[in-house]
């Protein structure tokens, strides 16, 4: 699989909407600080694949009203 596009919002850490354009990239390493959202970008990837991350749960997802209200469709 060659993700091309990623697009989160409300979804772990990342509250705000974030976009991502894989098309140009051959080969790449996802580095930074704890906390900063690297597990969270691939979690988004296996969770719009096969419906479920590391967690498992809802909790994944912020329901959150001032984020329900951000999201992208």
């Amino acid at each position: 699989m060659i993700p091309l596009h990623l697009r989160i919002s409300g979804f772990l850490s990342y509250r705000d909407p974030v976009e991502l354009d894989f098309a140009s990239i051959k080969l790449a390493c996802i580095s930074g600080q704890n906390g900063a959202g690297k597990s969270s970008l691939l979690d988004s990837i296996t969770w719009v694949l096969f419906g479920e991350a590391r967690g498992k749960g809802a909790d994944i997802i912020n329901l959150h009203s001032d984020v329900m209200g951000r999201r992208l469709y």
